[in-house]
């Protein structure tokens, strides 16, 4: 039995709302559930068919969400109570590796169809009252940011997160201007592609009902800032170093949204006359030590280009999660990545 080719046709997101923001009144279930049942209608395909072998949702930042988030959204969405549900927790690479996962089922052979995708609603991570199950019996108890506790810090060396950004800088030689003069370059970027139309193929609009009135529509990424320029930014204080570069303007924003996407066998979706928007070719992780987390693209990418016989220019656009400006700045120059073919559409949303 051969191996089966896998194919992506349908890709679906939110817009991606700002901490506290539009989205804040929606849990990541919610969030999930809109970008599930939105994917399933742009190829015709009724959830409750029971087309859809396995769901696979990444989410980071679970606590007081309920039990196992992601079959929650398959079940919110109308897929049948036959379709099995994983909840996939790995930082930021979650959602990915809820891809990649389904794709290994597809070429195995063992599912058909599979839904993968992701969700976070940071807005939501609740205050955590840690060590009250066995009582206190003196002293001051301490409310603990699950925000910060479960998705923004490094348990091994016991740092925030913003710390590594400040590390990979140092150890490339990335300095504060190439972050600042990136980080402009993307929002600037994605503000253009916005304008241009260019994320109306994967994102839709979102009505948030209100208390009184009219529910509100969310249409576009509410992180972009267009009218952002150097001047601004060379004026912020380093957040996690007084001496550092990473800063609130070329550090990602927190937010809120969800994305889906639906894999399937190549020849499974020829049948039902789904549109294959692109095949699933390769894919690898790696793994570095914990401080040097935001190099860990480098090795990846290197290995992905040796094990396809591929040069660094053969391919065409390169994706990053821009979680820190300096972070794109090093991954790009350690790999040898021309500007022109880096985060095109911006990185951050």
């Amino acid at each position: 039995m051969g191996e089966s080719k896998v194919v992506i046709c349908a890709v679906s997101r939110t817009p991606i709302g700002s901490f506290m923001g539009s989205f804040s009144s929606l849990s990541a279930v919610d969030l999930g559930v809109l970008a599930v049942k939105e994917l399933c209608s742009r190829v015709g395909l009724d959830p409750a068919s029971g087309i859809v072998d396995d769901f696979l949702f990444g989410q980071v930042l679970q606590a007081g969400c309920g039990q196992n988030p992601a079959r929650q959204v398959a079940l919110g969405s109308g897929l049948p109570v036959s379709t099995p549900a994983t909840t996939i927790n790995k930082v930021c690479g979650s959602s990915l590796e809820a891809a990649m996962l389904a794709s290994n089922s597809i070429r195995a052979g063992h599912s058909k169809v599979v839904i993968a995708g992701g969700m976070e609603s940071m807005s939501n991570a609740p205050q955590l009252l840690m060590g009250q199950r066995r009582g206190k019996k003196m002293g001051d108890s301490k409310l603990v940011d699950s925000m910060i506790h479960d998705g923004l810090w490094d348990v091994y060396n016991d740092i925030h997160m913003g710390n590594t950004g400040e590390t990979v800088a140092n150890v490339s030689g990335i300095s504060r201007s190439n972050s600042d003069e990136f980080a402009v370059q993307s929002h600037h970027r994605a503000a253009k592609a916005w304008e241009s139309g260019w994320f109306d193929w994967e994102s839709f609009s979102v009505e948030v009902p209100q208390r009184r009135g009219d529910p509100i529509i969310v249409s576009k990424d509410e992180g972009v800032k267009p009218n952002t320029s150097i001047d601004i930014l060379s004026k912020l204080r380093p957040v996690f170093n007084k001496e550092g570069q990473v800063t609130a303007g070329n550090a990602s924003t927190l937010n809120d949204g969800a994305s889906a996407v639906l894999l399937a066998d190549e020849e499974f979706a020829k049948q039902q006359g789904w549109e294959i928007i692109a095949h699933v070719e390769d894919y690898c992780t790696s793994g570095v030590a914990p401080d040097q987390v935001m190099s860990a693209p480098i090795p990846a990418i290197k290995m992905l280009l040796e094990r396809n016989s591929l040069d660094v220019l053969e391919v065409d656009v390169y994706e990053h999660n821009e979680a820190f400006a300096s972070a794109s700045c090093a991954v790009a120059k350690e790999v040898g990545i021309p500007n022109d073919r880096f985060n095109l559409h911006g990185g951050r949303r």
